[in-house]
């Protein structure tokens, strides 16, 4: 190293040693390059600097230098060269320091300013020179394009080895890698069993919550991988880790790689941060369709994914296709006849949710586009789908039913079967803490102790579990017998009141409307509804459903009605309903005005609704409050030039808003300043002889100039007295007069 850059202002301050690895793994197993960096301390000995001068910063082992979050000894070495406390700064190479350009300058700029040398294995360099800061500048750059070049090659080889199927990489539950590398179903028979319980009941109950509802209410454990070290741990079911499994591709029999990208943002503090955001199964990098076996066909995966989608939270305007416990049956399934929205359904306050819905097609209205397409009660409605879904299936009710009993007994039989593998790996983890506590010395009281705890644990679980499966078989349902069958057609015919069985919950209804109807479209014309039932195989239905007729409502007088369109047009309906009780008016049914009844005043008289424009700067029209901001003054102030007749507004009626327009002439006359020369009101009137009130007369008929000084003491209204129709007269009889003088004296 060349010792003469050393100066003695160096070796007065102190010698930094920085040393870094960037994993884990690294600093574990690369010792030689992590003691090449410790003894860069004897260099610095070498160059003159004491021991209690020699500063090592290893804080940063096991980071990476490609960004700089989360460095903190890089951060601790910054701001001592900023302090001026370090003389050199020791590296094995540049790469140690930093891996970006951004982190690398800040460094070199700092030790420029503060003359701090830096020193690698090849040398000793002053960033204040130039050559010197040339030639660490290349190094900075070569070290970010080394990172580059090292991170494309490995992603290379990774997408290489995955394109063939052959990248490993840790697999989720229900998975495993044989000898061969090959991917397979996992050896534990529990596993296998649990992913193939989630997959059907899937199906069955229709959405992620319900089956971690069922997982969870029959006592069923889920299995998930431990990211250490990759062993099954079993756990109580929640609802990320069933969506995470019936979300996944790989139970498709599907092999993906690149399933996630690197998103990178500037936090609040200004430093960068990485965030990995999912990709859909389509932009994935690698996708390999039957690479292994699989719990699910792709098919049903697709459908699952839909299911999924369609479950997601509903905006305000759109109908929601989850299933609810709501009464109306047709929920998420009933669209408008006349726009084709999706309908929604509202539960009025004074209708119970169990008994009726109202079915609604508000979204235009929630657009603001247009007011509410149509609205009624959907009790009648759904009894009339009820009854053409019921009459189709009467034919095959029988063989239904039956199918159904099978399918609940194989159910049954699939929860049990879970139950006793369940069993089966409690009473081995129960053997085994019982040969543990067996193979300790007695003596060993310490461990004999907790072993002893551990056997007494797994004993009570087990114990636990063998209630539960006793149980289970006790209300096992009996397969049915021929004769049994018999009677069952027997009782086919009274579907209907199975239908209305109190055991049978609005889901249930539901589902089993959804598993044959597509879609319910609904037309209303007057009180009648038109309804097209479109079948899943695309046969449409359809019939006429008769509203009850609407009791005869309180008809409003003809000057309210009026008095709201003309409100209507202008404001809103909070606004009006304001308005209305201001003035003291009342509903037809002698109520406060509210909102609301604003609302369905209009819509049972036709009279659109106030949606609101936008402000322009080029607006000329004013309310009381804009007006006040628009001078400066108070809205008493404004009040009072509406009296006087200063600026020109309009009032629909007593008590709502004022509607001033200005114009350019009015700001002229509302000026901070009037001319000298021009008298007040009181002046004027002295000066022409007559009273304020003829010249406030005049000022609003527009026969006199005048202007409002709206500033300081001399705030007020101020007349040109020269301009005065009474000084115009008065010229007048003065030159008469002087004429007939002139005409005597002639």
């Amino acid at each position: 190293m060349n010792h003469d850059k050393v100066k003695e202002t160096h070796l007065r301050r102190s010698a930094y040693v920085y040393i870094r690895q960037s994993t884990k793994h690294q600093v574990l197993q690369n010792l030689e390059s992590q003691q090449r960096q410790y003894e860069l301390t004897q260099i610095a000995a070498e160059l003159g600097y004491a021991a209690e001068q020699i500063v090592v910063i290893d804080d940063d082992l096991g980071i990476s230098a490609s960004g700089r979050s989360d460095r903190a000894g890089f951060e601790r070495l910054v701001s001592d060269v900023a302090l001026g406390r370090a003389g050199i700064v020791f590296g094995l190479e540049v790469s140690r320091l930093a891996r970006n350009n951004r982190d690398w300058y800040e460094l070199l700029d700092l030790c420029a300013i503060k003359e701090t040398l830096i020193a690698d294995a090849d040398g000793i360099y002053d960033p204040a020179a130039h050559n010197d800061r040339l030639l660490l500048g290349l190094k900075g750059t070569m070290s970010e394009a080394e990172l580059h070049i090292l991170k494309s090659r490995m992603l290379a080889g990774l997408r290489h080895k995955a394109q063939k199927g052959e990248l490993r990489f840790r697999l989720t539950t229900g998975y495993e890698f044989d000898d061969t590398g090959a991917i397979v179903k996992s050896n534990d028979e529990q596993v296998v069993h649990l992913v193939t319980l989630v997959y059907a009941k899937i199906f069955e109950l229709g959405s992620v919550n319900a089956v971690m509802q069922y997982l969870a209410h029959e006592e069923l454990r889920i299995p998930r991988r431990n990211f250490s070290d990759g062993l099954v741990r079993w756990e109580k079911p929640y609802y990320r880790a069933i969506y995470l499994m019936l979300t996944n591709p790989i139970y498709a029999g599907t092999y993906v790689y690149g399933r996630s990208r690197v998103m990178h943002e500037i936090g609040h503090n200004g430093e960068r941060k990485a965030r990995r955001q999912r990709k859909v199964l389509a932009d994935c990098d690698v996708i390999l369709h039957d690479h292994h076996e699989a719990y699910v066909s792709r098919e049903d995966f697709e459908r699952i994914q839909r299911m999924i989608h369609r479950n997601r939270p509903a905006t305000r305007d759109e109908a929601s296709r989850a299933l609810r416990e709501g009464a109306a049956l047709l929920q998420g399934i009933v669209r408008c006849g006349h726009c084709g929205r999706s309908m929604t359904v509202a539960y009025p306050r004074l209708v119970s949710r169990r008994k009726a819905g109202v079915y609604q097609c508000i979204g235009g209205y929630k657009q603001k586009r247009a007011g509410v397409c149509q609205s009624f009660g959907g009790y009648r409605i759904d009894e009339a789908v009820v009854r053409v879904f019921l009459g189709a299936l009467s034919q095959s009710s029988t063989e239904v039913q039956l199918a159904a009993l099978r399918r609940l007994d194989e159910q049954q039989d699939t929860v049990l079967r879970q139950l006793e593998l369940q069993l089966e790996r409690a009473r081995y983890e129960a053997g085994r803490a019982e040969r543990q506590y067996n193979a300790v010395e007695p003596e060993n009281r310490v461990v004999a102790r907790t072993l002893e705890t551990r056997w007494n644990d797994a004993l009570k679980s087990t114990q636990n579990i063998e209630q539960q499966v006793a149980a289970r078989r006790v209300q096992l349902t009996k397969r049915l017998s021929e004769s049994e069958e018999r009677q069952l057609h027997k009782l086919a015919r009274d579907l209907p009141r199975l239908w209305a069985h109190p055991r049978v919950t609005n889901r249930d209804r539901k589902a089993l409307i959804r598993a044959a109807i597509e879609e319910v479209q609904l037309r209303k014309e007057e009180r009648t509804v038109y309804v097209k039932m479109i079948w899943k195989g695309g046969v449409a239905t359809e019939v006429t459903v008769t509203l009850n007729r609407l009791r005869p409502s309180t008809a409003a007088s003809p000057d309210l009605i009026e008095l709201v369109g003309e409100l209507a047009k202008r404001h809103s309906d909070v606004q009006i309903a304001r308005i209305l009780a201001r003035r003291g008016m009342k509903t037809p049914k002698k109520l406060t005005f509210a909102a609301h009844h604003v609302a369905s005043l209009r819509l049972n008289y036709q009279i659109p609704c106030y949606h609101g424009t936008a402000v322009n700067d080029d607006a000329t029209t004013y309310t009381v409050e804009q007006t006040a901001s628009l001078f400066k003054v108070s809205g008493g102030t404004v009040y009072l030039w509406l009296k006087l007749g200063i600026l020109n507004g309009e009032q629909i009626t007593a008590g709502a808003p004022w509607s001033i327009r200005i114009t350019e002439a009015d700001r002229e006359r509302l000026t901070p300043n009037a001319p000298p020369d021009w008298l007040s009101l009181s002046a004027a009137a002295a000066e022409l002889g007559v009273s304020k009130q003829t010249i406030l007369n005049w000022v609003k008929a527009a026969k006199i100039p005048y202007v409002y000084a709206i500033k300081g003491r001399q705030s007020g209204l101020r007349i040109d007295v020269k301009s005065a129709p009474l000084r115009k007269q008065q010229r007048l009889l003065d030159q008469k007069r002087s004429q007939q003088i002139t005409r005597s004296v002639v």
